[in-house]
């Protein structure tokens, strides 16, 4: 593994033989600098020295064959924002949070922000982007990620999309998931 240019916003780095490029993570609006996140979904602790793997979370139904739900990420820091949106445990000295892998790829290469949810018009978005936060706000917590392909390990950037939670699940109900 080899790192370039580490000043920049974007690192290259060497893994596996690939330049990959990479970004320090973002999340609800929030970087964290101890990871570095690529757009093919993988994310690098800059503290460990390695590639994080994840956690991962499975969806058990009644009667039926268990199935991989998402990802999760464990992230431990200092000085944690206790903004709702998401679990916080509190140890000794560091508070942790689980965050899905895939909230961490698409936030950082695709803020909602700058990327509206799908069928929201342009031009609408930057309306309640500039003169309504609370409706800005409401939306930020109520989007879903969706894998495409309907594979929660493929965190890839061009297989995540944000979509209304009644979109999430209308699409998963017509493929029977």
């Amino acid at each position: 593994m080899n790192l370039y240019d580490l000043n920049s916003d974007n690192t290259i780095m060497n893994i596996d033989g690939k330049d990959i490029e990479m970004k320090p993570a973002m999340c609800y609006d929030k970087v964290y600098e101890r990871w570095l996140v690529s757009k093919c979904g993988k994310i690098w602790s800059l503290h460990f020295n390695r590639l994080v793997t994840g956690g991962k979370t499975f969806l058990h139904r009644h009667g039926a064959e268990k199935r991989l739900q998402h990802i999760n990420l464990s992230i431990s820091i200092d000085n944690l924002y206790e903004d709702g949106s998401g679990h916080i445990r509190h140890d000794a000295k560091t508070k942790t949070r689980q965050i899905k892998y895939h909230k961490v790829v698409i936030d950082t290469w695709a803020p909602l922000y700058d990327n509206p949810p799908e069928g929201i018009v342009w031009e609408e978005w930057e309306i309640v982007r500039r003169d309504l936060p609370s409706v800005y706000n409401h939306i930020n917590k109520t989007v879903c990620i969706d894998h495409i392909d309907d594979d929660p390990t493929n965190n890839h950037l061009n297989n995540l999309r944000r979509v209304t939670q009644w979109d999430n699940n209308h699409t998963r109900k017509s493929k029977g998931i």
